[in-house]
This record gives structure tokens, sequence and C-alpha cells, in this order.
């Protein structure tokens, strides 16, 4: 039995750079059509059988709720900052920033950095 890596290593490189992967664009954009689905479930349901028992009304509105917690616990990485500590590559001067940061200037030596894999790299 192959495993994936030796299969993926006699694939043409073309073939493999459009392999799709689970990202956060895409985990975005799954959770908002999950919640999406759910939050009208929810209202076809309660609008639908909630006249004349209650019966809609006690599985559809846990649907509505759902259907908007769903998307914000799915999402609640996107939502947090991990803090980057660092040496500035020109001069060694300890940096802090966050990983929402791309570029920054090194407060001591003015030097540009770019930030990428939670690491400070030097730019040309």
């Amino acid at each position: 039995m192959e495993n994936r890596n030796s299969t993926q290593a006699r694939r043409p490189a073309s073939a493999r750079a459009t392999e799709r992967t689970f990202d956060s664009a895409y985990g975005f954009s799954f959770s908002i059509a999950l919640g999406l689905i759910l939050f009208i479930g929810g209202l076809v349901i309660s609008l639908a059988l909630g006249e004349g028992t209650g019966i809609g009304l006690v599985f559809g509105i846990p649907l509505l709720i759902a259907g908007l917690a769903v998307p914000l616990f799915m999402m609640r990485g996107v939502f947090r900052k991990s803090d980057i500590e660092g040496a500035c590559p020109h001069c060694g001067n300890t940096i802090h920033t966050t990983d929402a940061t791309i570029r920054l200037n090194c407060p001591v030596c003015n030097q540009r950095l770019m930030v990428k894999e939670m690491k400070f790299i030097k730019t040309e």
C-alpha cells in the first residue's frame, strides 16, 4: 500500500499546485454555509410547525440559535492573536509583536522586517 506522499511526488508540479487544503478561507466559508443552513432550517421548522403545536418551536428555536452560534464557534481560532517575540535579523534587538503583523520596522535599527511563520525575516 502506497502512502500519500509518494503518490504526490509522482504527480507533475502543476497538478500538485492546484490541490486545495482546508485552510482558514475554506473554513470560514464552510462555517457560514453551515450556519446559514441551520438558521434557515430552524426558521422553516418554527414557522411551518409552530402554529398549532409547540413542537415546531421546540425544534426550530434551537436550530435558529445554533445557526448563529456555530459559525462563531467554528471560527474562534481566527479571532485569537498570538504574540511573537524574536530577535531582529539585522541588529539582534528583541522585538515584540502579534501574528497579525505582516511587516514592521525594527525600533532600534529601523530596518524593514517581514513576519512569516511566526519568525522575523529580512526584506530586501
